[in-house]
């Protein structure tokens, strides 16, 4: 059974802009079972919450009961079964003497960074602890649920509501149905509820990604998501680092909101090794291709080649030039050792290719770095998220970009080159969607949307179609298909 149990009225909670009958049916819509008022220092009376399910023309089946958020030297605590109103500020101990059959939850005590440590955490005369609040910030809620997980506390949660729109967002779940006050304390005070959330890890090499979706969608459809990235390795954390420290710069200039996005970066935290951050609804744009018919998958594409258009067009300088050309001149020595290693029958053929390549690029170096520009670098189809806000109305359809770990100063051309490369070699084995997805239609949407095209743009994309599709070969010698049909593919070229 689904519950909201933190939210205040403006009828007796000055701090709150919500009427009560809004109050409750915005939670019925979130799709949860019932709602406990907890007004600051006020306890709503049996004739009260009937009268208010009247007016909210609510049925017998949604429950509405009270509880109360009383001051006190801890800080804020619901307090959930008292016979009446507790109008003073007062003591947590004297809380506990005076009411010894109520349930006392800790409220919001991740709030402004307070990080409470094992012995006030459980702390006997609590009964639970309120770990997800929209009172905290959601590093906050991450905090909450890692000193859940580890000191394993009654652990609750509640939206805090004081406005529309927040109603029912963090529902706490029972194990058993709730009816009366009396359940409601019962449950809290046998560890019968805890917070409606998801967790669900994936690991890597020295890596774990987590995704945290807590509460229902509801009728708005708006779920809070946020993904934690923990890392072990000292490279993987500095590209993640830095990947990172890219997406929140461009959240902050252009690309937080709207239908061009990145994800929003609430956390690094170095000592940890964990970046923290908004999740997002959505699929990739392979993932997508593959199902969606080709009118809509049209759009897509194109929505891909102005979000690369619109990148761009920041023209962001900040990198280490000179580590950008010794590492781009290694990954060519790299390229053609993986061919000798091998004794691959292309190795003849590969290897004036590689040497020219090399020599253009080191061209470029000597005489156009300085207008090089910030490129992703690792611009690919399962990088690019394609989702909608709201699934019933189109216009809050967006794209968005994640993984910067691979970010190059490089002409513009890079990403555009890359991407058609990795575009043909992620769908080979999907003749179709290469049949229907055209490379000019890619090029032609950018070059509209772009700035300051180069007169050789053409040719440099062609150029860094070369040079990812040398990336492609060593990585298909790598896995041991060096003379697979996606080799020969790759290297149509020759």
């Amino acid at each position: 059974m689904l519950l909201e149990m933190h939210c205040h009225t403006s009828r007796y909670s000055r701090c709150s802009q919500i009427a009560p009958a809004n109050l409750v049916r915005q939670v019925k819509k979130k799709e949860l079972q019932g709602i406990v008022i907890t007004e600051h220092h006020y306890l709503w009376k049996g004739d009260e919450l009937e009268a208010l399910r009247v007016e909210a023309e609510l049925d017998k089946n949604f429950l509405i009961l009270s509880g109360q958020e009383v001051v006190t030297d801890i800080g804020h605590v619901l307090v959930f079964g008292a016979p009446g109103t507790i109008e003073e500020e007062t003591s947590l101990e004297a809380l506990r003497r005076d009411f010894p059959e109520a349930a006392l939850v800790w409220a919001h005590p991740f709030r402004d960074g307070s990080v409470p440590d094992e012995k006030k955490l459980l702390n006997p005369m609590l009964d639970g602890v309120e770990i997800f609040s929209m009172n905290h910030t959601p590093k906050e809620n991450y905090l909450g649920l890692k000193t859940w997980h580890k000191y394993k506390f009654t652990a609750t949660s509640g939206s805090d509501t004081h406005a529309e729109g927040m109603a029912g967002a963090y529902p706490t779940q029972f194990d058993h149905p709730i009816f009366t006050i009396g359940d409601l304390v019962n449950g809290i005070k046998k560890s019968g509820c805890r917070p409606f959330f998801k967790e669900i890890p994936r690991s890597g090499t020295n890596s774990t990604v987590t995704e945290i979706t807590i509460g229902t969608k509801g009728d708005d459809e708006s779920r809070n998501r946020i993904i934690l990235k923990n890392i072990t390795g000292d490279k993987k954390w500095e590209a993640l680092k830095t990947s990172s420290e890219i997406t929140a710069f461009l959240y902050k200039n252009g690309f937080g909101e709207g239908q061009f996005r990145v994800p929003g970066i609430i956390d690094i935290n170095d000592e940890e090794r964990l970046i923290i951050e908004n999740g997002q609804r959505g699929k990739n744009l392979f993932d997508l291709l593959t199902r969606v018919d080709k009118s809509i998958g049209a759009d897509y594409f194109r929505l891909a080649a102005r979000w690369l258009a619109r990148f761009h067009n920041k023209a962001i300088k900040e990198g280490d030039i000179k580590g950008v050309i010794k590492k781009e001149l290694r990954r060519f020595d790299s390229y053609l050792d993986s061919f000798k290693r091998a004794k691959s029958p292309y190795l003849k053929k590969i290897e004036p290719v590689i040497k020219y390549v090399k020599e253009r690029e080191e061209g470029m170096f000597l005489k156009e770095k300085n207008s090089f520009i910030l490129n992703h670098g690792d611009y690919h189809p399962k990088n690019i998220i394609i989702g909608q806000d709201l699934q019933h109305d189109i216009t809050t359809l967006f794209i968005s970009v994640i993984d910067f770990g691979s970010s190059i100063l490089f002409p513009r051309a890079f990403d555009v080159g890359y991407f058609i490369s990795q575009f043909q070699s992620q769908f080979f084995s999907h003749p179709d969607v290469l049949r229907y997805y055209k490379e000019a239609d890619f090029i032609d949407t950018y070059i509209k949307e772009a700035d300051n095209i180069p007169e050789d743009f053409s040719g440099q994309v062609k150029l860094f179609k070369i040079r990812a599709n040398l990336s492609i070969a060593a990585y298909l010698i790598k896995v041991g298909k060096g003379q697979s049909p996606k080799m020969n593919s790759t290297l149509s070229f020759l």
